[in-house]
Formats: C-alpha cells, sequence, structure tokens
C-alpha cells in the first residue's frame, strides 16, 4: 500500500491489526452506539481498537495506559473520548470517572485489575474480548484480581477469549477496510523503533514493561 512503511505490515496491517478487527467486531460483537473500554490503549492492538471503535460509531471510546504522555496521545491523535493512567490511582475508581454510564464493551489486554474494573464498569449484556493479560506474564505470585466475576452472572455478560489465528477468514475485509482509513488518513499507527538486532531483548522486555507507543519494531 502507497504511503505505509513497510514494517506497517507487521503492525497497523498485520497479525496486530487483525487483531483488534477480529476481537472488536467479531468477539466482542461491537455495535453502534456501544460504550467500549480498552486497556493497554497505546499499544500496537489497543490502539486500532479505540479508532476502529470510534471510526464504526461507538457511543464514547476510553482507554487505559502507563503514562501521561500515553494518555495525552490517546486523547489527542488518536481521538478517544476518554483515558486514564493506571498508575494514578484505584483502575475501579479511574474507570468509574471516565465511564459514569457504565460500558458495553471490554477489550482486555491486561487482565488482573483491569478485567476486575470492567466487571464492575459493565452494563447488563456487556461483552469483552479476552485478548492479553500482560499484567501477569511475568507475576511470581497469583493475581489477586479479578475477585468479583460472580457479577458475570447477574450482569449476563459474554467474556470470550480469542487467538487471532482463528480469525484469518477476515483478513481481506480488514485489509480493504483498515488500509482505506490510513489511506484518508482517518485512522493512525505508530511505532516505537530500536535499531540493531543486538538490542532486540531489551525491546522485548521494554514492550512488556510499556516502554512502546504503537508496535515495537526492531530495525536490522
Amino acid at each position: 500500500m502507497d504511503g505505509v512503511s513497510p514494517s506497517a505490515y507487521l503492525g497497523i496491517l498485520g497479525m496486530p491489526g487483525l487483531t483488534a478487527y477480529a476481537g472488536l467486531l467479531d468477539v466482542a460483537a461491537f455495535k453502534e452506539g456501544d460504550v467500549v473500554f480498552v486497556s493497554g490503549a497505546a499499544g500496537a492492538v489497543g490502539s486500532a481498537v479505540g479508532q476502529i471503535a470510534r471510526l464504526k460509531g461507538a457511543g464514547r471510546v476510553i482507554g487505559s495506559a502507563g503514562s501521561a504522555d500515553k494518555v495525552a496521545h490517546l486523547t489527542g491523535k488518536l481521538g478517544f473520548d476518554a483515558a486514564f493512567n493506571y498508575k494514578d490511582g484505584s483502575v475501579t475508581k479511574l474507570l468509574r470517572e471516565a465511564a459514569p454510564g457504565g460500558i458495553d464493551v471490554y477489550f482486555d489486554n491486561v487482565g488482573g485489575d483491569h478485567l476486575e474494573a470492567a466487571l464492575f464498569a459493565f452494563n447488563t449484556f456487556g461483552r469483552a474480548a479476552l485478548c492479553g493479560a500482560i499484567s501477569q506474564y511475568n507475576a511470581t505470585e497469583a493475581p489477586s484480581a479479578p475477585r468479583n466475576l460472580g457479577l458475570a452472572i447477574g450482569k449476563q455478560l459474554t467474556l470470550k477469549g480469542f487467538i487471532v489465528g482463528s480469525y484469518n477468514h477476515l483478513f481481506p475485509k480488514f485489509v480493504q477496510e483498515v488500509g482505506g482509513w490510513i489511506a484518508s488518513g482517518q485512522l493512525h499507527y505508530d511505532e516505537t523503533v530500536v535499531e540493531g538486532i543486538d538490542h532486540m531483548p531489551g525491546a522485548f522486555m521494554g514492550l512488556l514493561d510499556g516502554q512502546n507507543t504503537g508496535k515495537m519494531v526492531v530495525k536490522l
């Protein structure tokens, strides 16, 4: 595609982009007017989820990220309606303030306290696409949350885990639609580029620690 870097096919036009597209539209069964919450919203997947939701007519798009700069990026360039730094306090409280009317869709990249917060915030018949649980990948102890899974019963929630490889049939439609948004300037993507293969281990650890905005790319 004209006007995109070759590395875009590792990110927005590749597996991360398809993950966002399939997870939001198929797994979470997004509907126009839904209030959408995305955790890890400044990463390659999360940033695409929020923008796709906005372009598809979300009632409100909310993101969480790990720094004030990322929060400003979400609500500025990427067009999220609200965002918060999860390090500023209780995620449950921060989400309640950002979505006082509750949420309909949660795209989960983090797990743990973010999933717990979403369960509290869900409206009846809410849907969650469980994509990742990065808060637990390097944990040395069992996670303390979510402790409120019982809410899924009374609220009649759908919590669905997924692997993007099961949705490869959507790839042609995804490339056509997302590619069109990129070409028109309606959808933006970011890359954090690290130079040199010898820096790959550090880049990977930085990815897990949230040091990237958008797709983490190692340039050879």
